[in-house]
């Protein structure tokens, strides 16, 4: 007998599971067989990149945990409100999608390690978020000499224990020491917005120059 799986699973299934056969699956627009969850979530955690939305559709969180609407908070946050920042249009938004490329856990709830790939201006991103504070590598072609505005110390040499879910080849230096691959913590969301605002104005009119 097929197993019942919503489309969109079965998409990302077919997308990212090595010799998959849709032909054992029955689409849906409805509910996922719980299996089909636990094998797909299973599968990502051992094959890991996948898109955000790939891997939120497998590992959404037990409703009653305390934090589950900040597990939420944050995928709309990186994908919408971040996405909406970097991208120009909703087909740029769709092909350039944050990755899941590792995984933590805070308050029970198990959470992404996200990269974001700016391509166009030779720059790639890790960042997560604990519930309390973002940490954040950016890895760039050339140095990043712009004015951040105070949003982070950046003398400030964070250890890899404090990055929790971070490749270990993804956790640098500080700032202060190399502008071009760097680690910093920054506090809140808008913090975070205000930083990734300041960062793209400063490499569009670097690109006019």
């Amino acid at each position: 007998m097929k197993k019942q799986v919503h489309y969109a699973i079965l998409r990302d299934m077919q997308k990212y599971i090595e010799g998959f056969n849709a032909n054992d699956y029955e689409s849906s627009c409805e509910s996922t067989d719980p299996s089909v969850i636990k094998y797909v979530r299973d599968y990502y955690d051992k094959h890991l990149p996948v898109d955000a939305f790939a891997w939120m559709r497998v590992n959404e969180p037990d409703k009653n945990l305390i934090y589950v609407g900040g597990f939420y908070n944050q995928f709309r946050f990186v994908i919408d409100t971040l996405g909406d920042l970097l991208t120009s249009t909703f087909k740029e938004l769709l092909d350039n999608l944050p990755l899941v490329i590792s995984t933590h856990y805070s308050k029970s709830i198990k959470l992404p390690v996200f990269q974001i790939n700016l391509e166009k201006y030779g720059i790639e991103m890790v960042l997560r978020c604990n519930f309390y504070d973002w940490k954040i590598s950016i890895k760039s072609d050339k140095p990043l000499d712009f004015d951040y505005m105070g949003l982070f110390n950046p003398t400030e040499n964070i250890s890899s224990v404090y990055c929790e879910g971070f490749p270990e080849d993804r956790v640098y230096g500080c700032y202060e020491q190399n502008h071009s691959q760097f680690t910093i913590e920054i506090g809140s969301d808008y913090d975070l917005y205000t930083f990734i605002f300041l960062l793209k104005n400063y490499l569009e009119n670097k690109k006019e120059d």
